[in-house]
């Protein structure tokens, strides 16, 4: 055999060697390379779902609150028109637009007779007494209603 081609023989062996051993390397950073690229895919999806999670908690919570908001501004207006209300029902029992139960009147006769005996310059003050009375209980049962209606509304609104 000739010497340059054991020569050859041998520069084809080694270089057949290098080139095994450069594919073997590139093949495991191409493998590491595809873990990682892996990996950092995953994290960005864990990332992007946990991102949206916390959107969603997000405006449920905004709406929630809107909602809670409405609710105190209605439970706001109802307390104004209850104290309207209230007002009237005192005024229109003084001008007589509107009269007590006959239960009430007979108690307030009643009443009115034993202290006219002892004082003949209060009667006045207790027809006003009656009429700021009754204003006090339809204020009193119309804010009972209007809390509860509130709260139910509040109640609702959680459940959504």
């Amino acid at each position: 055999m000739n010497p340059l081609w054991r020569l050859s023989t041998y520069a084809f062996a080694v270089l057949a060697v290098i080139a095994i051993g450069a594919a073997l390397y590139f093949r495991g950073d191409s493998a590491i390379s595809d873990a990682r690229a892996d990996k950092a895919e995953s994290e960005r999806d864990s990332a992007r779902a946990e991102v949206n999670a916390l959107k969603a908690a997000r405006d449920t919570e905004q709406r929630k609150a809107k909602e809670a908001q409405a609710i105190a501004a209605k439970y706001e207006d109802e307390k104004r028109a209850i104290e309207t209300e209230s007002a009237r029902v005192v005024a229109d029992l003084h001008a007589g637009n509107l009269r007590l139960r006959q239960l009430w009147q007979a108690q307030a006769a009643t009443a009115d007779l034993s202290r006219t005996v002892a004082s003949a310059s209060q009667p006045h003050d207790q027809a006003t007494d009656r009429a700021e009375s009754a204003g006090r209980i339809v204020r009193a049962a119309a804010e009972c209603d209007a809390q509860v209606r509130g709260l139910q509304a509040v109640i609702e609104a959680d459940r959504r």
